[in-house]
């Protein structure tokens, strides 16, 4: 055991050496380096960007036993930067919690609202991010639909448009963990079809499959801790319909993530940008390593550290959002270019 553990810390030491001097190889990027975040970020901007909280229904692709209802209703919170106009195009960024969060811990005002829409506000008015709507949605269970909700709006290849249960095959009697469920299909069949279909962005409100795929650079998916699994999963089934990537304080280097990435579905795929934010005292630091090292291994010929790829460690961060907002931001610099 004392040998595998060794082992296991010249590993992460070897990663910790060899990642890239934030300087050199990200010079151009604009990144937020090192922790705390200057008050200029966060501080208040008198052009503000908008939040709705949209209630909508969608499919229950995970049944627990008893479970009779196919529809569930759920919340999600939406940013649209000052200005937002119907004649112009918006990118997509999806950003998921963590564990123990919902929908609203990114963009509501009862969590973290505040800060994190004052730097979208930021960027925005000085032009350091493309026009850009943010979702923050969660992955965790619906409840019983009420009458105000949304009505679905599915995307033309969603099975359960036509009554069935396409995750009948997936879902386990057991309880997972959240990210492990197919939340995938839900981001895929209900959540984009609602937000493309309710907003100006680049799927010009179609949002059928062979549309949703030739827009995918204009979309992008990020998430910390168990959210960043929630961001792995849906990649794993999703890459055709986005092309960046953030992962925040976590990450696995599970084969059936990368059979995925190299099936004949998704190996010709380009990634447009690859983001990873740790912090040096995170308790996911070195699990989030190794992901990465696997990532430049077996997909050397898709990702390019210093091009569509970086790694950003905060000295002395830990698991928090004082590490997730600057990695958040960092994000925002690339994305979308």
């Amino acid at each position: 055991m004392k040998k595998l553990l060794a082992v296991a810390l010249l590993a992460t030491m070897m990663l910790s050496l060899c990642a890239p001097a934030l300087a050199d190889v990200y010079k151009d990027a604009g990144f937020i380096k090192k922790i705390p975040m200057k008050p200029k970020y966060t501080e208040e901007n008198e052009h503000k960007g908008t939040v709705e909280k949209i209630t909508y229904t969608c499919h229950q692709y995970v049944k627990d036993e008893g479970d009779t209802e196919f529809v569930l209703e759920k919340d999600m919170y939406v940013y649209l930067p000052y200005g937002y106009s119907e004649d112009q195009e918006y990118n997509v960024l999806i950003l998921m919690h963590g564990g123990g969060e919902d929908e609203r811990y990114w963009l509501s005002e009862e969590r973290m609202g505040k800060p994190t829409c004052a730097v979208l506000d930021n960027m925005m008015e000085k032009g350091e991010m493309e026009p850009t709507i943010v979702v923050a949605p969660t992955s965790n269970r619906g409840r019983e639909p009420g009458t105000e909700a949304v009505p679905r709006q599915f995307s033309d290849s969603n099975p359960a448009a036509q009554g069935e249960n396409p995750a009948e095959n997936e879902a386990s009697a057991a309880p997972q963990p959240e990210w492990k469920t197919p939340f995938w299909m839900e981001v895929r069949y209900d959540i984009l079809p609602l937000i493309e279909t309710r907003y100006s962005t680049f799927a010009h409100g179609d949002v059928s499959e062979e549309n949703l795929k030739a827009t995918r650079d204009h979309r992008g998916i990020a998430g910390f801790s168990m959210g960043s699994g929630t961001t792995r999963s849906v990649m794993q089934h999703c890459l055709d319909i986005f092309s960046n990537i953030g992962n925040y304080s976590g990450g696995s280097d599970s084969q059936d993530f990368f059979d995925a990435m190299a099936s004949e579905e998704f190996k010709d795929l380009p990634i447009k940008f690859w983001y990873h934010g740790e912090g040096s005292e995170d308790f996911a630091l070195e699990g989030h390593l190794n992901f990465c090292a696997a990532i430049l291994e077996k997909m050397s010929d898709r990702v390019v550290d210093g091009e569509n790829y970086a790694y950003v460690e905060f000295k002395g961060g830990t698991h928090a959002y004082n590490c997730w907002l600057p990695h958040m931001y960092n994000c925002l610099r690339v994305f979308f270019k």
